[in-house]
């Protein structure tokens, strides 16, 4: 059900996206849909039929193709086996995901743009991993050294895969790259990596822990939702902001420290996350979203620095009934506390005690 809804989700998202922009006219040529570019070439944005083994045409219509176009083959699922022509010269995001019996991905050695090694595809002007087959049976894969990103979805739905080994030529990790890998426990980021890009880890629940090395400045969108089994995640103080979604629905996650470098904390970054006991928010953070510690019913300690002089609706809902959130004297945190009714604390409230 979750990954159906989030492809409804990705669907509408597209939908959108088109209407703000001018479609180009699409062509039909037996199964497969083009459209012309600028150079007078051919994209393919569409297969619709039902080969075991396919060779991707070099022209449709007399037209050159040189594209092959985000997500061309979604969905074909009685394909085993493809050859991409060596007329192609660009490639978008993953074209083969959901190709659930993909094994072979053929280009030949000449080939001007594209190269597989082991199977796996890669461009090589922008040494991007491109596809790993999605029917692949190997429980381990190391990245070759030299590969500089990890496109969006390159792993996306890998399900046999538990561990993968990424080499410090890596810079950047691409949207939904190892989203739904589900036996995927152990990765490790290196410090080369700049960017984890939305949904990069989504829904990798057999995932126990992860260390974000610090080259890296921002988590991004929901980029570890629903890892159900992350119960250890180091943060370092590059980062400066914690993004929507970025640990929601990591239940089992128990204990999180957020660096001093941290200014935002957005909308349900650690929402249901059940096992969550306690969190100290840094003096750097000014801004706290909408539910974004939801539903952590485990929560019963909170320290809200002055610093902070926004929390959005919802923020500590359904949190433990004992929750006391420490709060500096008159401070915004306070009045948030009395206007929604939650417990709070002063962190010098016996000094006159010691007096």
């Amino acid at each position: 059900m979750k990954k159906l809804l989030v492809l409804l989700a990705l669907t509408l998202l597209t939908l959108s996206l088109f209407a703000l922009a001018e479609e180009p006219e699409t062509f039909t040529s037996g199964d497969f849909e083009y459209v012309l570019l600028p150079d007078g070439t051919a994209e393919i944005t569409k297969y619709s039929g039902n080969a075991e083994s396919l060779d991707i045409p070099s022209a449709l219509d007399g037209y050159k193709v040189t594209s092959i176009g985000d997500h061309a083959f979604y969905y074909s699922y009685s394909l085993t086996a493809v050859t991409i022509p060596d007329s192609v010269t660009a490639i978008g995001a993953n074209p083969f995901m959901f190709c659930d019996k993909l094994k072979t991905i053929s280009v030949s050695p000449e080939h001007p743009y594209l190269a597989t090694i082991d199977g796996v595809l890669f461009s090589k002007p922008d040494r991007r991993l491109v596809c790993y087959p999605f029917a692949f049976d190997a429980s381990e894969y190391a990245i070759p050294q030299g590969i500089q990103t990890i496109g969006d979805c390159a792993f996306y739905d890998c399900d046999s895969l538990t561990a993968v080994t990424i080499p410090d030529s890596v810079t950047s990790i691409g949207f939904w790259a190892f989203s739904y890998c589900g036996s995927l426990t152990a990765v490790t980021i290196p410090d080369s990596v700049t960017s984890i890009g939305d949904y990069a880890f989504y829904d990798c629940d057999s995932l126990t822990a992860i260390a974000i090395p610090d080259s890296v400045t921002s988590i991004g969108y929901g980029a570890f939702c629903h890892c159900e089994s992350l119960s250890a995640v180091t943060i370092p103080d590059s980062v400066t902001s914690i993004c929507v979604r970025a640990f929601e629905d990591c239940s089992s996650l128990t204990a999180v420290v957020i660096p001093d470098s941290v200014t935002s904390i957005g909308e349900s970054a650690f929402e249901d996350c059940n096992s969550l006991t306690a969190v100290t928010i840094p003096d750097s953070v000014t801004f706290i979203g909408d539910e974004a510690f939801f539903n952590c019913m485990s929560l019963t300690a909170v320290t809200i620095p002055d610093s902070v002089t926004s929390i959005g609706k919802d923020a500590f809902t359904y949190c433990a009934e004992s929750l006391t959130i420490t709060v500096g004297r008159n401070s915004y945190a306070e009045e948030y506390c009395r206007e929604n009714g939650l417990q709070y604390a002063y962190p010098d409230a016996l000094d006159w005690l010691k007096g």
